[in-house]
């Protein structure tokens, strides 16, 4: 028989491992679900079998998961097809002040009025708890993720995650793991469509960090939001990035 020659490959030549893609859907809540369900299938279309999907449990205090059976079967489903379901706030709105003037600034620049996690009491261990034994009762099965609306959050949060029982949880630039601690740097690429000027500044910014993250990164993070359907440059550009 033939024998192939044992060969040592030198360090510097070794294949670089594929990155990994995460592709995440925010918001998902009923007065999204049909958008939320073609940007599901957009996603499909190009090639990404499994997402994480964002649910609110009472989004903006006036659609609660557990009073729309259609969002919480088309919940159930697509766990059941190997999507994972994250808790995403509790009702996506600010409505408690913020007090750090650092906190302020950055719910006027990155949100309009969702920074929920930013508001005085919005980290109790209570609250989280029961909003996150809520959505997992919905789905039947547990819920290990949490991320904050517009990813903003205040210091020492994961350690409030953690003690309720969170496994993970995810900034614009790093997903954490809770149990045990583990910090991955992954810059988000999302998309912004409330006004004109930060639409075009998220297409420059995708632009740009795509091709660096596909090289480097061994994380690739694309976030999806229901409005970026009203953008055909915004479902384009997702589309180059994926």
């Amino acid at each position: 028989a033939h024998l192939a020659p044992r060969v040592r490959a030198h360090p510097r030549r070794l294949p670089r491992v594929r990155p990994v893609l995460i592709a995440t859907i925010h918001d998902v809540a009923p007065p999204t679900l049909a958008a939320v369900d073609q940007l599901r299938a957009a996603l499909a279309g190009w090639g990404v079998d499994a997402v994480t999907l964002l649910a609110v449990p009472d989004y903006h205090r006036r659609a609660p998961l557990a009073s729309c059976p259609r969002t919480a079967t088309w919940l159930r489903a697509a766990a059941d097809r190997g999507d994972e379901v994250a808790l995403h706030g509790v009702i996506h709105r600010q409505d408690a002040p913020v007090a750090a003037r650092r906190d302020r600034l950055r719910a006027r620049l990155f949100t309009a009025g969702e920074g929920e996690m930013l508001g005085a009491g919005a980290d109790d261990r209570a609250r989280l708890a029961a909003a996150r034994a809520q959505l997992a009762e919905l789905l039947g099965r547990d819920v290990a993720g949490f991320v904050a609306p517009a990813w903003l959050e205040r210091a020492g949060l994961g350690d409030r995650l953690a003690e309720v029982g969170f496994a993970w949880h995810e900034t614009a630039w790093v997903i954490e793991g809770l149990t045990p601690r583990r910090r991955v740097r992954a810059p988000v690429i999302g998309f912004a469509t409330r006004t004109r000027w930060r639409e075009r500044a998220a297409l420059a910014w995708a632009a740009a960090l795509a091709p660096l993250l596909a090289i480097a990164a061994p994380v690739v993070r694309v976030a999806v939001h229901p409005a970026d359907l009203t953008s055909a440059a915004v479902m384009a550009a997702l589309e180059r990035v994926v």
